[in-house]
């Protein structure tokens, strides 16, 4: 399991919304694409599972499963080209053959065909996969009480101090 530091930003049911900062362990990420970079900097921001309650402006101990991570990764990368081996076999035994062309262009097209096909498959697995919980991040505990204000109207009253100075 993956461990990270974040700060709580936006508070929703039971979901947290985090900020933390790109590490290298995100450039093989295969979902780091989901994470918004904030500003084209350092800092991501996304979705967390926050079954400790934290509150808004805690730092919070985040847990990425690993395994769930190497699921993924292995999916994005290794099944589509599974599948293009697989069309261009049957591209070049099969359909070339039946239809009577050049067995390098049957191998081909139908391995572009079945490359397509599932990148396709992959779109609509991601689809479903972001509406589930099984690859968001969990809070597991709060490092650090944050200092965000606890009622709208310390909100109010913090906002009219800054516009006075």
């Amino acid at each position: 399991m993956a461990k990270e530091t974040a700060i709580v930003t936006d508070l929703s049911g039971d979901y947290a919304m985090v900020k933390t900062q790109r590490t290298s362990g995100c450039a093989a990420c295969s979902e780091r694409n989901l994470c918004n970079t904030m500003g084209g900097g350092k800092d991501m921001e996304f979705l967390a599972i926050n079954p400790v309650k934290a509150r808004l402006g805690d730092t919070v101990l985040l847990d990425f499963k690993t395994s769930r991570l190497l699921q993924l990764s292995l999916l994005l990368y290794i099944f589509p080209i599974i599948v293009l081996l697989i069309g261009a076999l049957v591209g070049e035994s099969i359909v070339a053959p039946a239809y009577g062309i050049d067995r390098s262009a049957g191998a081909a097209g139908t391995g572009f065909a079945a490359f397509i096909v599932s990148i396709v498959i992959l779109l609509l697995l991601e689809r479903r996969a972001k509406k589930t919980d099984k690859y968001k991040p969990v809070i597991l505990t709060v490092k650090k009480p944050g200092t965000a204000p606890s009622s709208p109207e310390e909100c109010d009253h913090k906002e009219k101090l800054r516009e006075k100075s």
